[in-house]
Parts: structure tokens; sequence; C-alpha cells
């Protein structure tokens, strides 16, 4: 059965990227489906204590499709799942959304928590394939998770506060205690497309009394076809406490894309660890279509190892 919806989804996003045309719409548009699929390959470099080992693989397809329905026009619910997977933990997004006129919103169920760009952006929108150090740092088990969300946006700010059991997606609550995050943000200048954030989180992962939290500042800036991307995070938790950034470039020239980060985590009485990454990215069909082409450094100076990656991915979608 995995086999068989795997398969109509790959034809139906090869079928929409031939035609170009946009995620279909049923029922007289109340149901709306969407889909991506991706395949990768990766070689690596592992060096440890000056001795080293190669490694080649071609990465689990993945393969993730959704259904959204329009209840009214303030509720709508959402199903999305990663259809690779066996069909016990596929799920990633199970949700009923309400979004009011004057801006206020409240979603209950389980999904993607407001832990900044690296987390919020879509999978066919990030520019690297290999492309985050932090992202592990902001949350313990994962950014989706089961719990309720409320929010407020207007043309400038927004605000979204969500409380959640913290056991990540898929899972049964872990303790009587509650996870909560927050995130802010805003448009500080009118004239220019620039977005600053800040964020926070709070709660524990199950296996430790030790809290885990992060409080992160975020900016984004886009002018014409070049986006500028940065974040400054703090975290402590059961694995001690480090401070941590990033920068990340990435600039769209027609079917080229070229695109770079920087990486960089200072734990407190440790050594530090860095990773850049370069990538070019070719979109035959801007918006249905590309190819990734990456490689990255990783350098860890506390436990003495470095990784040298090359990556390719072919990401189609709906």
């Amino acid at each position: 059965m995995r086999i068989l919806i795997a398969g109509f989804v790959m034809i139906s996003c090869w079928v929409t990227c031939m035609h170009g045309e946009p995620a279909m719409k049923l029922f007289d548009g109340k149901l709306g489906f969407d889909a991506q699929v991706w395949g990768t390959a990766r070689f690596y470099r592992f060096t440890s204590v000056g001795v080293s080992s190669n490694d080649a693989r071609f990465e689990r397809t993945t393969a993730l499709a959704g259904l959204t329905g329009r209840v009214s026009s303030v509720a709508s619910i959402r199903a999305f799942f990663d259809i690779g997977r066996y069909w016990g933990g596929s799920a990633l997004d199970m949700y009923v959304d309400l979004a009011w006129q004057n801006g206020f919103g409240l979603r209950i169920g389980q999904f993607l928590l407001p832990l900044g760009f690296d987390y919020m952006t879509d999978y066919v929108r990030q520019p690297l394939v290999n492309n985050s150090l932090l992202q592990s740092y902001a949350k313990a088990n994962g950014g989706r998770d089961i719990g309720a969300t409320g929010s407020w946006q207007n043309g400038r700010f927004s605000v979204t506060t969500a409380v959640i059991n913290g056991a990540g997606a898929n899972a049964d609550d872990n303790d009587a205690r509650k996870d909560v995050c927050a995130r802010f943000t805003a448009k500080p200048f009118g004239a220019l497309d620039a977005v600053v954030a800040l964020r926070g989180y709070y709660g524990w992962p199950g296996w430790s009394d030790t809290a885990w939290s992060s409080v992160a500042a975020e900016a984004r800036f886009r002018s014409g076809s070049l986006e500028l991307q940065a974040e400054i995070q703090n975290h402590s938790g059961d694995d001690g406490r480090n401070n941590a950034a990033y920068l990340q470039a990435a600039w769209g020239l027609g079917l080229f894309e070229p695109a770079a980060r920087f990486d960089l985590v200072l734990p407190r009485g440790r050594r530090s660890e860095w990773m850049l990454t370069a990538g070019l990215n070719l979109r035959p069909i801007p918006e249905h279509l590309r190819v990734m082409l990456d490689c990255s450094y990783r350098r860890n100076y506390q436990d003495n190892w470095s990784v040298l990656a090359f990556m390719l991915r072919v990401q189609a979608w709906l």
C-alpha cells in the first residue's frame, strides 16, 4: 500500500512539474493536496585523531504528502505525512486551525513549533542540504510536538505562544510538566523586506530532570533575489550550556542559486565546533524542480574529529 501511494505522489509531482500547475484543489477548493519528493546521495570523509574513513550512500527517499481542508471561513484542518516511513511514525502535522480576520489564531494538535527560520522554512525553500548545527539545541525531541498554540499578527508584528507536551511528534507525554515556546517578529523598516525575531523555549525533555531552554535573536533581509539570514542562540540543558550563531546567504540568479552558510557553536567549558557549507542549486523549473549540489566541512575541536561531505539532492514538489 505504501509503495502504491508513494508511486502516485511521485507521478503527480512529475506531471505537475511538466505542466507548471499549482497544488491540486478538490471539492470546489475546499480540499487541497500538496506533495514533495526528494532523493539524496552523500559522500563522507570522516577523520578522527588522524585516522580517516570514507562512506558513500543513497539516503532513504523522502516523500511528503499533505491534505488541507477548509471547514469554514475560520476553521481548517491539516494532515501532513512522510509516506516513505511506516505509518505508525509517519505523521508530521495533524491539527485543527482557527484563524480570525482580526489576526488572532488558535491551533490544536501536532504541529511545527515557532523555533526560528531554520525550522519554519519549508524544505523546498531551504537553500542548502546540510544546513544547521543550531537546530538540535533549539528544542529536544525535534521541532514538532503536540499541544496548542495561540497567535496574533498584523502587517508588521506577530506573536506566537505554544504550550506542548515536549515529548516530540507522535509520542505520548513523558512527564506531568508542560513545555512552552514563544516567538515575536517585527518588520521594523517599512520600505525594506527585513524581519527581526526574538524567541524562547523552556521545558523538560523527559529523560532528565534538568530543564532545557533556548533563547535566540534572528534576522532576515531580502533585496531582489538576494537573501541574508542570521541567528544568535543561547542554550542550556542536560548536555551543558553553549552560545551559537550562524550566517547564511543565498542569491537567485535565474537557473542558478548559489548559497553559503557558516555555523559556530561555543560550549561553556569545552572547545568549539563549526561548519562551513557552500552549495549551488540548479532550478530548471523554479517553482517545482531543483537539483542541489552541496559541500560542507564540519570541525569539532573538543573531540578532535572532522567531516568533509559532498551531497547531491534532486527535489520536486507540487
